[in-house]
């Protein structure tokens, strides 16, 4: 016959666990309250050569937002959540995540808005557009490789650039190719490549895809045999038809 346990043992079994598991929790945590914190590690998630924050910038900020830093304070004195709040202010930063563990390491991981264009207008200081359109000052950032953007400047040219910066961003040739755009006074779309004394008119924004097959096809098979400079102006705003001159 099988032998039946008593409820009440079991029971107090049960209770006996939940409060010995209570307790490790508690030794744990006062453990970890105690303990000093003895390593930073920031990890940015972002492409190096489009990094506005580095390890750098995050350390300095930390050492500005607290005199003498985070190494040496226990985890009883850190406030991880306002330590994710001040970084989560700077205009750059998607999400931040803080955390600690009971080696005493400090993880700082960093989700960064991705730059597509950096605008540089007439008056006023340059900022950065990322792929989320947010604008970042780019006096509180540092330098990432992306197009300059300038020219005629209105907030609808800065729209239209920032798509046509998208789709440069998206086909490895065009990125390759492109140092900047410029907005001309016919409120045509230029990019300036990275070939010396040379300029391609997108004009408006339609058909951007359709424009970039017939420049990249163009440069492969007609430019490859004359030489990449041979023309001063690439004009794709014309429907079906390439105009150089």
């Amino acid at each position: 016959m099988p032998i039946k346990r008593n409820p009440y043992i079991r029971k107090l079994l049960y209770l006996v666990s939940v409060i010995l598991l209570i307790a490790l929790f508690v030794v744990l945590k006062q453990n970890q309250n105690k303990q000093i914190c003895e390593k930073i590690t920031i990890e940015i998630d972002a492409p190096i050569e489009k990094q506005l924050v580095t390890k750098r910038l995050i350390n300095n900020q930390l050492n500005r937002w607290y005199v003498g830093g985070l190494l040496g304070i226990s985890q009883a004195n850190l406030s991880l959540p306002t330590i994710e709040k001040l970084i989560q202010q700077m205009p750059s930063v998607k999400k931040a995540e803080v955390s600690f563990d009971l080696r005493g390491e400090l993880l700082i991981e960093i989700e960064q808005r991705i730059p597509v264009m950096r605008v540089v207008p007439a008056y006023g200081a340059s900022y950065y557009v990322s792929k989320d359109f947010a604008q970042i000052p780019a006096n509180t950032t540092e330098a990432a490789r992306v197009p300059i953007v300038n020219g005629n400047l209105t907030k609808t040219m800065i729209k239209k650039v920032y798509t046509l910066s998208t789709y440069v961003q998206e086909n490895e040739f065009m990125e390759a190719l492109t140092e900047q755009i410029f907005v001309d006074d016919n409120s045509d779309l230029v990019i300036i490549p990275k070939i010396k004394n040379q300029r391609i008119v997108i004009g408006d924004t339609t058909l951007i895809p359709e424009k970039f097959e017939k420049l990249i096809l163009f440069y492969q098979e007609g430019l490859n045999h004359i030489g990449w400079e041979k023309y001063h102006t690439i004009n794709l705003k014309y429907k079906n038809q390439i105009v150089c001159k």
